[in-house]
């Protein structure tokens, strides 16, 4: 039962790089915001404490094996910083490349083409605003779209 949650969290992070990744095929699909721009960051992690609490009652775990879980979920997160920290510096570079890409595509474009294209970004972008919204209930702070 101790290994249980180290699966938990890889499925986790799994997801939320398939998110990412699937986010990040759409030129003109925002990445998802990063951990340092999510306003609710302690929010999340107390929802995650919660979920470890739910889990062990669950389980019926005894205190040992909560402090051990506990330790291996710290443990976890310490190893996990610094891959944290190479997907944020290549989420920039993507981002770089992303804007570079867009903006090359508007050079070709006629001035017309261009309004056309600015109407459809916005459309886009209210669109994205609208789901997040809906999603986070109103409390998320999105960082700027790379398409600006």
């Amino acid at each position: 039962m101790k290994k249980i949650y180290l699966p938990i969290l890889c499925a986790t992070a799994l997801m939320c790089g398939s998110y990412e990744a699937s986010a990040q095929d759409d030129i003109t699909m925002p990445p998802p915001p990063s951990v340092e721009h999510h306003a609710d960051f302690q929010k999340m992690e107390k929802h995650h404490e919660k979920m470890a609490t739910k889990l062990a009652e669950k389980l019926n775990l005894n205190e040992e094996q909560k402090e051990k879980a506990q330790e291996m979920r710290k443990a976890a997160r310490q190893k996990m910083k610094p891959l944290l920290e190479q997907m944020k510096e290549l989420r920039k570079k993507m981002d770089t490349l992303r804007q570079d890409n867009m903006k090359e595509f508007e050079n070709i474009l006629t001035p017309e083409q261009k309004e056309i294209f600015a109407k459809i970004k916005e459309e886009r972008k209210a669109k994205f605003e609208k789901m997040m919204k809906k999603h986070h209930h109103g409390h998320h702070h999105m960082a700027p779209l790379p398409m600006e």
